[in-house]
């Protein structure tokens, strides 16, 4: 979390907002694409907005384009890849659909499921991001000026697309034995601000009389899962760049923890490394050992 107060979307992931219950669900009801204008659009009391990616910006709050220090397009297909081995990987991959969150190595691995976990609601389980949230991670890793808010609309759409085919698909006749899909709204964090930056621009009633989604009932990061069934400790590859660490960080007592993991790691792959060098010595000087 500290180390992304240092992005200019760190809002998306820890505001909430208090809205009437009913215009979440008004919200996904009325959710539309107009294939003409490749448009999205929705309603809320009795007025129809537009989904686009500037709406989601507005409503994140995250920082708009400033002409003096324009946005930096992140790499994608083996540049991406290539990082990503450089964080630690459990093993060398070449394509997103071969990663899973699981195997990244802390604390990347921490980060993308929070990311993931905002987009899609999901907490556990075998993640794979997609290029946009990896695109995202450079982004943070590097300090570089990228558009998070139209890598995380590129997300947003998948999300919102699987929503609006499975709607479609309610009542469609399924193979024998197998249970209908459940039809749920995506994780309703940034729905929730969508309409709470609407109704402070727009004369949206506010309905007090209507049950509220309140803010604690936004899945928390303490249901994020970082240690794999069977593990005990969390595995560190690359070290956190210093341009990460702020000041506030490096007092936190739970800083020297983390060098102490990454030292610990650090000395088992030293250890596997001496290991693999002895196993690999030329036979007569093992022989020789033994004359």
């Amino acid at each position: 979390m500290d180390i992304l107060q240092n992005t200019n979307f760190f809002r998306a992931f820890t505001a909430s907002a208090l809205v009437p219950a009913i215009y979440i669900q008004q919200f996904w009801n009325t959710l539309t694409y107009e294939a003409k204008t490749g448009a999205y659009s929705f309603q809320l009391d009795e007025t129809r907005f537009v989904l686009d990616a500037n709406l989601l910006r507005e409503a994140l709050e995250i920082t708009p384009i400033d002409q003096a220090h324009q946005f930096v397009s992140p790499p994608s297909g083996d540049a991406i890849m290539d990082f990503v081995n450089e964080l630690g990987y459990t093993e060398v991959i070449h394509f997103v659909s071969r990663m899973a969150v699981n195997n990244l190595y802390q604390p990347w691995r921490a980060i993308l499921s929070m990311i993931n976990q905002c987009l899609t609601g999901k907490t556990s389980g075998h993640d794979r991001p997609r290029y946009p949230v990896l695109q995202m991670l450079w982004g943070i890793i590097t300090s570089t000026n990228v558009d998070y808010a139209e890598l995380m609309w590129e997300e947003f759409v998948q999300a919102i697309q699987t929503f609006l085919t499975d709607k479609a698909n309610l009542g469609s006749p399924t193979k024998k034995g197998r249970k209908d899909k459940p039809h749920v709204i995506p994780y309703c964090r940034f729905t929730k601000l969508i309409i709470c930056h609407l109704g402070r621009i727009h004369n949206i009633h506010q309905r007090s009389a209507s049950l509220f989604h309140l803010a604690e009932e936004d899945l928390r990061l303490g249901n994020l899962k970082f240690v794999s069934k069977g593990e005990v400790d969390e595995v560190f590859g690359m070290p956190i760049p210093n341009e990460l660490i702020s000041n506030n960080i490096r007092n936190a007592p739970y800083y020297n923890a983390y060098l102490e993991m990454v030292a610990k790691h650090d000395q088992k792959v030293a250890a596997k490394k001496e290991g693999k060098k002895k196993t690999t010595r030329p036979v007569t000087q093992v022989n020789a050992c033994y004359r």
